[in-house]
């Protein structure tokens, strides 16, 4: 998103992420995206087109090989006619009523609209009848299935997207460190913890014959941070947790809270005053592994 160069519909970001539907993804990035700019367009009801080639025919035959003219009156003496009328076979441009010179600098010429002339029939006529085909589809759409649709655009915010670049660059880092330890990320993850509630994480790590979650909580503070330790042990029951925390917290009730993830337990609160050191203690809980294999039945629940 943040390399799409202009700005993109919630429906796209929500592609491009994979996070879900258009309203999960601006729910989660609320604090994140602005409003950049609306626009209007239509769509094709029934096909789904958005962009259309526009097809012109004739009303009597229904012919497409069509010819255009555009009328003009010689304001001086009246004369209506089609503008390929007034040019004499000299190459110059005369009404073929009072013979007087005509041009466009002189503006004795007034437009009053065009004519079509079908070159199969010879009939003429002064509106075609028009038709959309969709660019996508191929099919011929009239005016009357096309709805009105508003889509509103977001983008990041200048400010904001040197720090959005350097945890997506964290983000790449630890998947190299799971790479490193036999571990594949399979992205977000959802799970209904013991408690009942159903917990989101940043990504699962799927390898060596198990799979294990992985968050982060980069922030300082406390409450924020005591939310995800206490997600991690409430989802660490059904399946193996490791979540980073930077900077380190200085509360002193949450660092025995953090202190009780102890080694026969299923969940590591990991933390360093360094965002950068994060990949590395990853790879040291993984390596360490973990006392219980995560449940068959628990890794079939997540979504």
């Amino acid at each position: 998103m943040l390399g799409s160069g202009s700005p993109l519909t919630a429906l796209q970001i929500a592609e491009i992420s994979g996070m879900g539907s258009a309203d999960e993804v601006l729910e989660k990035l609320s604090g994140i995206l602005r409003i950049s700019g609306t626009t209007y367009r239509a769509v094709a009801s029934f096909t789904g087109d958005s962009e259309f080639l526009a097809r012109l025919s004739c009303p009597f035959c229904g012919s497409q090989d069509l010819s255009r003219d555009e009328l003009v009156e010689h304001i001086a003496c009246g004369y209506v006619g089609r503008l390929s009328e007034f040019r004499a076979e000299d190459g110059s441009t005369r009404c073929p009523r009072c013979k007087a010179k005509v041009d466009s600098e002189s503006r004795s010429l007034r437009s009053i609209g065009f004519w079509y002339m079908c070159n199969s029939c010879h009939q003429t006529f002064p509106r075609p009848n028009l038709s959309l085909v969709g660019v996508k589809s191929g099919v011929e759409i009239s005016p009357e299935q096309l709805v009105p649709v508003k889509e509103i655009s977001y983008d990041v915010p200048e400010e904001l997207r040197g720090a959005l670049s350097g945890l997506l660059d964290l983000l790449d880092r630890l998947d190299e460190s799971a790479s490193s330890k036999g571990y594949r990320s399979m992205g977000p993850f959802r799970l209904k913890g013991k408690s009942g509630v159903e917990h989101e994480f940043c990504s699962s790590l799927d390898g060596n014959g198990s799979r294990v979650l992985v968050d982060l909580a980069l922030c300082g503070d406390s409450s924020r941070v005591l939310r995800q330790v206490t997600k991690a042990f409430d989802a660490s029951t059904e399946l193996p947790v490791v979540l980073l925390v930077a900077p380190d917290v200085n509360d002193p009730a949450l660092k025995m809270l953090i202190a009780a993830a102890l080694p026969n337990l299923r969940v590591r609160v990991l933390t360093s005053n360094d965002p950068a050191a994060l990949p590395d203690l990853l790879a040291k809980a993984l390596e360490a592994g973990f006392p219980q294999e995560a449940s068959p039945d628990a890794t079939a629940r997540g979504a």
